[in-house]
């Protein structure tokens, strides 16, 4: 885990304050499942807030990965058509000179 640059406030809902007590006892599912996402995870509520936000930074920056790949493969797609469509065209002419 790096060094905390700052602290912040957060709220917290009644449900995520029950998942914070899960996340404190060893062996529950959620334990687990975070243990898997983040090794050495700690203790404190303050390790367990850190590990979730850093899940959830990972998680909005593979979506902001996977949007960036689909607009870049749709543009490619799209300039991929026009090169097609414009090679046809010189493909059509060519062939009318040779009638």
């Amino acid at each position: 885990m790096s060094a905390p640059v700052r602290r912040e406030s957060v709220p917290v809902t009644s449900t995520e304050a029950m998942l914070l007590d899960r996340l404190t006892q060893q062996g529950t599912l959620e334990r687990t499942a975070l243990d898997d996402l983040v090794p050495d995870v700690g203790t404190s509520k303050a390790a367990l807030l850190h590990a979730l936000l850093s899940v959830g930074i990972e998680a909005v920056r593979e979506h902001a990965r996977e949007s960036g790949y689909e607009a870049l493969a749709a543009q490619q797609t799209a300039e991929g058509e026009r090169e097609v469509r414009t090679t046809r065209r010189r493909q059509l002419d060519a062939w009318r000179d040779e009638t």
